[in-house]
């Protein structure tokens, strides 16, 4: 497990197809695994190898990704066979931070899957801005964690999150974009 800076907030990574990664991870953050994580990948045409893309959701992405913008998108039918800690529909994350882009990038790269992008902290509970300060709140439970990436404090506001189901735009939560912004260019 992975704990890495993004632009918005510190993120949790394992291996989106890896059982036993996402189940440790899901008992680190206290998390039901009916709740669906999201995942973090290099750029839209690993979006487009999961997931399925409509004109809304390429309009979306083109304009926002990379940056502080979670697109929930459905999963191909081929994806699901593989990822049963969803239902049906995944998160995606395209940082614009160069260190988190360079985790998923060497990630990617070495295991042939993308890493998952769930905020660092125990369910329910603030997500805190040092890797010093997150590693606390988990306690004990913090030697599931195998590589900190530490790049100091993230103060930044979680990303937008907004879903395209059948070319409708549904609004999940709004934050560093302003849903105006999003519908402007939809």
């Amino acid at each position: 497990m992975i704990l890495y800076p993004t632009e918005t907030v510190y993120g949790l990574g394992v291996g989106v197809f890896d059982q036993e990664a996402l189940k440790k991870l899901y008992k680190l953050k206290g998390r039901n695994e009916s709740k669906s994580v999201n995942w973090i990948i290099r750029d839209f045409e690993d979006i487009k190898q999961y997931a399925v893309v409509g004109d809304l959701a390429a309009k979306i992405a083109e304009q926002f990704l990379p940056g502080p913008l979670t697109l929930i998108l459905p999963l191909k039918n081929s994806v699901l066979e593989k990822y049963p800690f969803c239902n049906k529909t995944v998160g995606f994350r395209i940082s614009s931070d160069p260190i988190a882009q360079k985790t998923v990038k060497d990630f990617m790269e070495t295991h042939n899957m993308p890493l998952t992008s769930t905020s660092a902290n125990i369910s329910n509970l603030k997500t805190r801005s040092s890797v010093l300060r997150i590693l606390e709140q988990f306690g004990n439970k913090r030697t599931i964690i195998d590589t900190v990436v530490d790049d100091g404090e993230r103060e930044g506001m979680p990303s937008t999150v907004v879903e395209v189901k059948d070319e409708k735009l549904i609004v999940h939560r709004e934050s560093q974009i302003p849903i105006g912004d999003i519908q402007a260019v939809v």
